[in-house]
């Protein structure tokens, strides 16, 4: 089930209180406008009705896809070990069979919301993180000066799309192929390391490349 509360916001810009909703869990399958917001990087933005500017709220939320068999906890630095600790006994908690779902810990908010896309699509994240990590590499040597510190993964009209975040704007589209063709030339190796990592990241590719 889902968790939500009202609490209150102040806009930075005039200082307007209002009510504002936080989502304290969010199961996709049972508030898909929700969902929808997550998806579109909606989610987390407040409107102050008094000026218009538009805020950034920030907080930590866990999401639940009982569809695609995920769940995905948002959680800052300091919460990692405590999390990990409620995901062993995040089965008793829902009252689920927890054994063919992917556990993901994320700790930035463009993580939660590629994460929802990426099992939205019936994707494996493991397979997306290493085609990442190879754009990764190959945008840092061919485009140096854009100096680029993070690589989202996003789907539009279809299309399977890179968002490179650093000091130049910079975008690729995978080739609809090499998603199948990573997720075979990996088989073996994905299958020997198993899909219970709780961190499945660039630091977790790069693990496996080296493997």
């Amino acid at each position: 089930m889902s968790m939500e509360s009202k609490e209150t916001y102040t806009c930075p810009e005039c200082g307007h209180e209002q009510e504002c909703t936080v989502w304290h869990s969010l199961n996709g399958d049972m508030n898909p406008e929700a969902k929808q917001q997550l998806l579109d990087g909606t989610l987390f933005l407040s409107e102050c009705s008094n000026c218009g500017r538009k805020s950034n709220l920030d907080y930590g939320i866990l999401y639940h896809d009982m569809t695609n068999q995920a769940m995905v906890y948002y959680v800052d630095e300091e919460s990692v070990e405590q999390t990990l600790e409620i995901m062993k006994n995040s089965g008793k908690q829902f009252g689920l069979d927890m054994s063919g779902y992917r556990n993901r810990i994320v700790t930035d908010q463009n993580s939660l919301r590629e994460k929802a896309i990426i099992f939205d699509h019936g994707l494996d994240d493991r397979v997306v993180e290493i085609i990442k990590l190879i754009y990764y590499i190959n945008a840092e040597d061919r485009f140096s000066d854009a100096k680029i510190n993070a690589v989202y993964f996003l789907v539009a009209d279809g299309k399977y799309i890179l968002e490179f975040l650093g000091e130049k704007p910079l975008s690729a589209e995978v080739p609809a192929d090499m998603y199948d063709n990573i997720k075979h030339d990996f088989a073996e190796r994905l299958e020997r390391v198993g899909n219970e990592d709780a961190f499945v990241d660039l630091n977790w590719a790069s693990e496996i490349l080296k493997g």
